[in-house]
């Protein structure tokens, strides 16, 4: 049997996680900056241009396997009210995903990180 009270728990909890991810999602960032010896700003340019492309292809890809995640469950998601959640967390994976590919891409051209 299910508690009055209980009933206030999932909204209150999912309200607290909203919070969080909206305090996650305004912190400030800051700029990275790729350094490579020997390479002058130009050919920084052009490298990032590439690995950001790349990483565009991939964020663009997990759209794709996201909607037809969200067509599969998104009714189920809907009926328990997690699908603002579920969403926000695949967007967050996928973005995620992306720059991991961007990393990658600029370390395995010889850059590293600064900043």
């Amino acid at each position: 049997m299910v508690a009055p009270n209980d009933r206030l728990r999932l909204p209150a909890a999912v309200a607290g996680l909203g919070c969080l991810l909206l305090t996650v999602c305004t912190a400030p960032t800051t700029e990275t900056r790729w350094v490579k010896a020997g390479t002058d700003d130009q050919t920084v340019a052009r490298e990032l241009q590439d690995c950001n492309a790349q990483a565009g292809a991939a964020l663009a890809n997990e759209r794709g396997i996201n909607a037809d995640i969200s067509a599969t469950l998104g009714r189920n998601w809907s009926l328990s009210s997690t699908q603002g959640v579920e969403a926000q967390s695949m967007r967050q994976q996928a973005a995620g995903y992306a720059d991991q590919v961007l990393n990658n891409c600029m370390r395995a051209k010889g850059f590293t990180k600064e900043g």
